[in-house]
């Protein structure tokens, strides 16, 4: 029989040496570009999407994903902002638009009208004369009530811009003999007005003294210059040369009266109202009432 033979021993065959690759895997992929390239783990999975053609979901609570939640909410906090602001604008908008559109306009007074009025006429003096101003004044007139104060806006033009007639222009228009100085005395804007059927005529004074004095020349010639204006003026024909104004104390208050011969019935008085004021007009009642209302307009200055 043969001899035995021990069976070959077996060689280990070392990975090293052996000419059959490794198989790879992406395990293997992983552990070599974290030990090799120092990369990330999300840095090495989002190379893997990009080559699979699809994006990889930022996982929340790292800094990408923190980055891309605070630009979301500074947008979302500028569109928000942004349409408060617009909203504000627009109520903003709406209400002045209400406001302007449900607000009565203003109605200015006259720079001529001195106190209260309850109705308005105006009188174009541009082409009057005298007789024809009194005409004018007397139609103006029409349909009052008997407490009514009405106030004759005087203009030098027809249209809505024409300028007030001054006291000057207004008594040439009436062809006045007042002395110079007593004009000179006057503001150039006055009010002429009517209260009930009784007529005055409010004067603002750029010098009380020269006022004082000229009024006192003015007396001689006054009731013919300016008679006519008032309700008293069928009265005034009347007058003679021996009617001459006196001193009158109406609720302390110093007036000069022009009485009808020598009947104490007033044709035409006049009174300073304070050193700034004159007041002319025909019944001691309606100089009461404009002190009145002269007082109260200068309460609300």
């Amino acid at each position: 029989m043969p001899p035995e033979q021990n069976p070959p021993e077996k060689k280990e065959v070392s990975s090293a040496s052996s000419p059959l690759k490794q198989i790879r895997t992406f395990q293997g992929d992983v552990a070599q570009a974290l030990s090799s390239q120092n990369e990330s783990l999300f840095s090495i999975q989002q190379g893997e999407h990009l080559k699979q053609g699809r994006g990889l979901t930022v996982p929340s609570g790292t800094p990408e994903a923190s980055a891309e939640g605070k630009e979301k909410f500074l947008l979302l906090l500028v569109g928000t902002l942004l349409l408060l602001g617009l909203a504000g604008v627009g109520g903003w908008y709406t209400y002045t638009e209400f406001i302007r559109k449900t607000t009565p306009p203003e109605v200015l007074a006259p720079t001529s009208r001195f106190i209260g009025a309850e109705s308005t006429k105006e009188i174009n003096t541009g082409p009057l004369a005298r007789d024809t101003f009194f005409s004018a004044l007397v139609d103006a007139s029409a349909g009052m009530k008997p407490s009514e104060l009405r106030h004759f806006v005087l203009k030098d033009g027809a249209n809505a811009n024409a300028s007030s007639t001054s006291v000057a222009k207004f008594l040439t228009m009436l062809e006045s003999s007042a002395p110079g100085s007593l004009v000179r005395a006057f503001e150039p804007i006055f009010m002429l007005g009517s209260l009930g059927e009784s007529r005055f005529i409010l004067l603002k004074l750029a010098s009380f003294e020269n006022a004082f004095g000229g009024m006192l020349n003015w007396e001689k010639t006054m009731s013919d210059d300016i008679g006519p204006l008032f309700a008293t003026r069928d009265l005034v024909k009347s007058i003679g040369s021996e009617s001459v104004f006196r001193d009158v104390i109406s609720r302390n208050k110093d007036v000069r009266v022009l009485f009808a011969g020598t009947t104490t019935e007033p044709v035409l008085l006049y009174s300073f109202f304070d050193n700034q004021v004159l007041i002319i007009t025909d019944r001691l009642e309606t100089l009461q009432t404009l002190i009145d209302r002269l007082s109260r307009e200068k309460l609300t200055r």
